[in-house]
């Protein structure tokens, strides 16, 4: 899939950056920007906050680290996502939708697959081949209007099965690629789903992506749940069973309630909890609460009662560490070892139901009731098991208000000052974010770094000065051909927005000395921008002719090291014309 240039440039006008970056790490307001440490270099150890976002450029830059960029490019660094992904993130969060474009990679007919194969199992539930299912459902308290709301279904196990009924319509390659079917020995594809209710799992868009099925008797051999496989529509560390419905009843509802079945949802949209989400057969993961989180700020975690159910709970508040705000309230509703959620709203109803979230226990009381049962607190021993059990957890809060009143508490209960202990764990890397930085420092007095720093900054606040002749001077095989870029964009369009420029430009250390000029705080007159333009162009194209004459002059002086007979080689075959000279000495930087 490929997203419209187009797309790219109304999405980045359309989100709030601050409430981006806001809801991952601690934004404090001065002045006309936003500030925080940076969550890019230093481990978030700064001393002071070097990391400014700017509300109406759309865009944040550090000034230690040099790292710049809008909301997409913070969350492919931060969240660890792709292009695709963070786009889909903040589409999902101003409720816009994303154009597809068909490329090499398309998931337009996988979803068609998939859209067809949940109408044959819907349409297989209503059929004789269903009745068994439907009294399933019935027996659960599941009505008629609830399992079409969810669009449950049947996949019979008979002729013709539903790969006979798909080969009509799509192509081998695509059916096979649908994560629907497996192959036996001989090579033949048969249906993966046979004779088991059918749970369509559907993206945020509502189109169908993968499939969880369940056996309404038990086998032999055979596993009671069964989903589909990853494919190129379906993540499973990214989907939640339920999201879609939810959203079809409030696009931003006041709390999510998250469960481990599919049973579980649909239980309790049947008793009039109709706020539920289930993790897709997976362990629930950082990606998932994340994007809970786009929707609401209030969760509450209803695992099964039993040991594995507390296990999983445990493990969904390891994930949500960094993801903690002052504003999110994660809770945890834990069931006796008999129940889950779908048996006790059956039994109890949706009133006891609610009083559960009343009295559920907070992340704070979870996480620190779990932080004193690693050991005996009485012995010195046991306290310190119980802080270097605690340590790595308490680093992973990326608030900084949240982490020190948890490092606060957990101080308490060990009887030791536990951010000593996180400074002495973190002393290397603040030695090697101190070398980083002097390399920045390096950098940063290059006179062609300051040449396109300066061009850069002349460009942005005179956007028309793309019209001098001088850029004509950068040569198509000069490594400065990004200026001409950037040059043809505000050629095409004087108005557009930084932040689109930004992402544009491919190179990270490219775009970040553009960050850099975006918030350069020297202001420049259009006769002194034009000036500097001028100068910092000739200085470029003198230093390309200078860089040659160096390299030539170290080849016969028989200096040269292989990266720099690979750079002349490379100055030379980027020419237009070549003379004989030149020509003789490619073979000889080739022989040598």
């Amino acid at each position: 899939m490929s997203i419209p240039s187009s797309f790219i440039e109304r999405l980045i006008a359309s989100v709030n950056i601050v409430d981006v970056i806001g809801r991952r790490i601690t934004l404090e307001r001065k002045g006309g920007g936003y500030w925080a440490k940076c969550p890019f270099h230093g481990s978030g150890e700064e001393r002071t906050a070097s990391f400014k976002v700017y509300e109406d450029t759309g865009t944040y830059h550090c000034f230690s680290c040099k790292e710049s960029g809008n909301a997409i490019h913070f969350l492919r660094k931060y969240d660890g996502v792709d292009f695709i992904e963070a786009v889909e993130i903040l589409a999902s969060q101003v409720g816009m939708e994303v154009p597809k474009q068909e490329v090499a990679i398309d998931t337009s007919v996988a979803i068609k697959i998939n859209n067809r194969a949940a109408e044959i199992f819907y349409e297989q539930l209503k059929s004789n081949d269903g009745i068994n299912t439907v009294s399933y459902l019935k027996e659960r308290g599941i009505s008629g209007d609830t399992a079409k709301f969810f669009q449950l279904g049947y996949s019979a196990n008979k002729k013709p099965s539903l790969y006979e009924c798909l080969e009509k319509e799509f192509g081998e390659e695509d059916i096979n690629e649908s994560g629907l079917f497996g192959k036996n020995d001989n090579g033949d594809l048969y249906d993966r789903f046979r004779d088991r209710l059918m749970f369509p799992i559907r993206n945020i868009k509502g189109e169908c992506i993968a499939f969880g099925g369940r056996l309404i008797k038990d086998k032999k051999d055979q596993a009671k749940y069964l989903n589909s496989p990853e494919t190129k529509t379906y993540k499973k560390k990214y989907e939640l069973y339920g999201l879609f419905e939810i959203r079809q009843i409030d696009k931003r509802p006041d709390s999510i309630f998250l469960v481990e079945g599919y049973m579980d949802v649909i239980g309790l949209y049947q008793h009039g909890i109709k706020n539920a989400v289930a993790s897709s057969g997976t362990a629930f993961t950082e990606e998932q609460l994340r994007k809970i989180l786009s929707y609401t700020n209030s969760i509450y975690i209803v695992f099964d009662g039993d040991e594995a159910g507390y296990k999983a709970s445990w493990r969904a508040a390891e994930n949500a560490l960094p993801l903690l705000r002052e504003d999110t309230r994660i809770s945890f509703i834990f069931l006796d070892s008999d129940d889950d959620p779908d048996s006790f709203i059956k039994r109890n109803g949706k009133e006891a139901f609610l009083n559960l979230a009343k009295n559920s226990k907070s992340f704070s009381e979870f996480f620190i009731e779990t932080i004193k049962e690693q050991d005996d607190l009485s012995s010195v021993e046991g306290r310190s098991m119980v802080a270097r059990f605690a340590l790595p957890l308490v680093n992973k809060i990326s608030n900084d208000t949240l982490k020190q009143a948890y490092i606060n508490e957990i101080s308490k209960i060990c009887d030791l000052d536990l951010s000593k202990v996180i400074k002495g764990e973190t002393s290397i890397k603040k030695k090697n974010t101190q070398q980083q930085q002097e390399e920045v420092k390096t950098n940063s007095s290059s006179v062609l770094r300051k040449s396109v720093l300066g061009i850069f900054t002349a460009l942005i606040q005179h956007p028309k000065l793309a019209n001098l002749e001088e850029f004509d001077l950068i040569q198509k095989e000069s490594k400065f051909t990004f200026l001409r870029d950037a040059q043809d964009i505000y050629l095409e369009n004087f108005e557009t927005p930084a932040s689109i420029i930004l992402e544009k430009i491919e190179n990270e250390k490219i775009k970040n000395i553009f960050g850099e000029a975006l918030v350069s705080e020297i202001k420049l007159s259009k006769e002194d921008a034009s000036s500097m333009i001028r100068d910092c162009i000739e200085l470029i194209s003198q230093s390309n002719a200078e860089r040659e004459e160096i390299l030539k002059e170290k080849y016969n002086m028989q200096e040269l090291t292989s990266s720099e007979k690979r750079e002349l080689q490379q100055i030379i075959l980027k020419k237009d014309k070549m003379s004989q000279e030149e020509a003789a000495l490619i073979k000889n930087l080739s022989s040598n």
